[in-house]
């Protein structure tokens, strides 16, 4: 859980394009030059990575496969963002993702009580259909005595 700080940083700074390649297969350059290529699960408020499925390789070319991996941001030198990711439509939802997701839920929530609502009416309605019918009936049989 991000605390304030974090959420911050991550909504002012380029942090937000990093938290937009969670899940995805990427290339980070180290200052050492050494490169991390893998899956990244996790991107904080101070640009450290939590990658996973990940494949080391120095600058000698010697290759070593990790199942975890953990990144340090002041390590990072480049990030390499792939060419499927739309970077603006990225930063975009990275810093309203959580005024997009209470509008989709305020959304969800007014669609649930429209439908309650319309359930209800209908009932309602087949009710006095039933009253209207019953009373009818009972007309007809005042009228045949």
């Amino acid at each position: 859980m991000a605390s304030n700080r974090q959420k911050f940083l991550i909504k002012n700074s380029l942090i937000s394009l990093l938290k937009a390649l969670e899940g995805k297969v990427t290339t980070v350059e180290l200052r050492n030059e050494h490169t991390v290529t893998g899956t990244i699960d996790y991107v904080d408020g101070f640009m450290c990575v939590s990658m996973s499925n990940v494949c080391f390789k120095t600058l000698s070319g010697k290759m070593t496969n990790f199942e975890q991996f953990y990144i340090q941001g002041p390590n990072i030198r480049f990030v390499q963002i792939p060419d499927e990711i739309d970077m603006k439509k990225a930063i975009h939802w990275e810093v309203n993702k959580e005024r997009i997701m209470r509008q989709r839920m305020q959304k969800a929530i007014s669609d649930a009580v429209i439908k309650k609502r319309q359930k209800r009416e209908k009932e309602i309605t087949k009710k006095e259909e039933k009253e209207q019918k019953m009373k009818e009936a009972e007309d007809k049989k005042d009228a045949a005595n």
